[in-house]
């Protein structure tokens, strides 16, 4: 999981102590102001403002967190692929080239990387000209292609 870092602080810990520093100050400024013009509105609207500043603070946190656990969960199942990949082959290199055109699911599948779900889209994307119409064609990433571009062909 990749978290943005700010001067080596993750991004959501320094936009939080900014967010809790601004409450905490306001707070302040609320209980050490003895002038008669501030009025229980105005701490009412101040109180409004950093509830305000706080919530759009933890909803971008939020949201950043739901993009992290997206790359990590793709990441991850990359890996399992990967490992699946390794337990069929018993460390055997792959005999020949799979036609994208014609090949069953259960031969794409065997191919690094590729998922059922990701062999039913190559299938359904049918026809290629080219093996790497595969990325043209939004069914694979350029780096999943990378994986299988040496086991394909589109005849």
């Amino acid at each position: 999981m990749r978290v943005q870092k700010i001067n080596g602080h993750d991004s959501f810990l320094v936009r939080f102590t900014v967010v809790m520093g601004m409450f905490a100050a306001l707070v302040w400024l609320a209980g050490c102001n003895t002038s008669q013009q501030s009025s229980d509105e105005q701490l009412k609207q101040q109180a409004a403002q950093t509830t305000a500043q706080a919530k759009a603070g933890a909803q971008q946190a939020a949201a950043d967190a739901k993009v992290a656990a997206a790359n990590a969960e793709r990441k991850v199942n990359d890996i399992a692929a990967g490992v699946k990949e390794g337990l069929k082959s018993n460390g055997k290199p792959g005999a020949g080239t799979v036609n994208i055109n014609s090949a069953s699911e259960d031969q794409l599948v065997d191919l690094p990387g590729i998922t059922g779900a990701r062999a039913q889209r190559i299938i359904r994307g049918r026809p290629y000209g080219d093996p790497h119409d595969l990325v043209s064609k939004g069914i694979l990433t350029s780096e999943q292609y990378g994986r299988i571009s040496g086991q394909v062909v589109a005849n």
